[in-house]
């Protein structure tokens, strides 16, 4: 499990032969045993002989900025847990366990997608019949990645982004007649973005990106060695794989802004190049998805913020790449995430 310090003034200190996590009023004893990495994100404080405690049992300390990228990484001179990890990782993605990984991803992601259909189903009843109808279409096409399960990810690989496509495509259609009319886009854009909607869900996936990341950190994997993503040079593949899941939570963010008409069009600028956030909509809309970060929902049989689910989610992953039976994860927090 991760240990994630995500609340302003915790104290990580040495109690016998464990660590001690307090924010004052209570406090938590954790075996290091159960720990596979810290992950820092808050101003907290440190003590030498929990360091030490760390480093003994090979227990990598990362520091995180406020919007999730790793920064800076603290941890035992000697490497062989790391090195041993990702000779796992290699071996996972040559295995059809990693297909039925990246399926169960895809699944998830459905079904996120799914969900935020029916809720504007319920938002906006003159669009129910399309609705019901591309509801009814994505179920369908999800049926299909159940063919590939025993195939290597080599083999599957195509098969599967095309039916992830395909589903895309069906949700961002279902998507747009839903919005007030001057949110409406023709289809998914990136780069470059041709409009709002599409500019601010590219900057939201950019910020979803360096949570992911920096939980396959905290998690003791290399972002590097993807599953489904193939290797790039200098390119978080994994991340790529694990981001799929969580799409559609940040979709919804932006979805709730645009229903209210809050994404007003002195947020942005354009160019030749296609439509960007300006600063002052960087100010307005990077706080709402910090705020989502930090909102509670219940996922995977658990009721933690979504930062928390993020990071948990990439801890169940290297147990599973290690070949472990998953278990909770070991975030302690309060309800006021700083």
């Amino acid at each position: 499990m991760q240990l994630v310090l995500d609340t302003k003034d915790l104290q990580l200190t040495k109690k016998r032969q464990s660590f001690l996590v307090s924010d004052g009023k209570e406090s938590k004893q954790i075996s290091p045993n159960k720990v596979t990495s810290i992950a820092i994100t808050q101003n907290v404080l440190l003590s030498a002989d929990a360091v030490q405690l760390a480093i003994k049992h090979q227990i990598p300390i990362l520091f995180f900025d406020k919007i999730g990228k790793a920064k800076a990484r603290l941890w035992s001179p000697y490497f062989e847990s790391i090195a041993t990890l990702r000779r796992q990782q290699i071996k996972f993605s040559e295995n059809t366990e990693a297909t039925q990984w990246i399926i169960e991803v895809f699944q998830l992601k459905t079904e996120h997608q799914l969900q935020n259909l029916k809720h504007l189903k319920n938002k906006q009843p003159e669009q129910k019949g399309k609705l019901e109808k591309a509801i009814a279409q994505i179920i369908h096409q999800a049926k299909q990645f159940e063919v590939y399960k025993d195939e290597l990810i080599a083999d599957a690989r195509n098969h599967l982004m095309g039916i992830e496509g395909s589903i895309a495509k069906t949700y961002f259609q279902a998507l747009s007649p839903c919005l007030p009319e001057e949110y409406q886009f023709e289809k998914r854009s990136r780069r470059p973005a041709k409009d709002r909607f599409n500019a601010t869900l590219n900057y939201y996936y950019g910020m979803l990106y360096t949570i992911v990341e920096g939980a396959l950190f905290a998690a003791g994997l290399d972002p590097h060695l993807g599953i489904l993503h193939v290797d790039d040079h200098n390119k978080p593949v994994l991340a790529f794989d694990l981001i799929e899941i969580f799409r559609p939570w940040a979709d919804a963010v932006l979805l709730e802004i645009c229903l209210k008409e809050e994404l007003l069009k002195s947020f942005f600028a354009a160019n030749q190049h296609g439509m960007f956030l300006n600063k002052k909509g960087k100010s307005v809309l990077i706080p709402r998805f910090n705020g989502w970060l930090r909102e509670q929902r219940h996922f995977n049989h658990l009721d933690s913020s979504n930062r928390q689910h993020i990071y948990r989610t990439a801890g169940l992953l290297a147990r599973q790449i290690r070949g472990k039976e998953a278990e909770d994860d070991g975030v302690f927090t309060d309800k006021n995430e700083a």
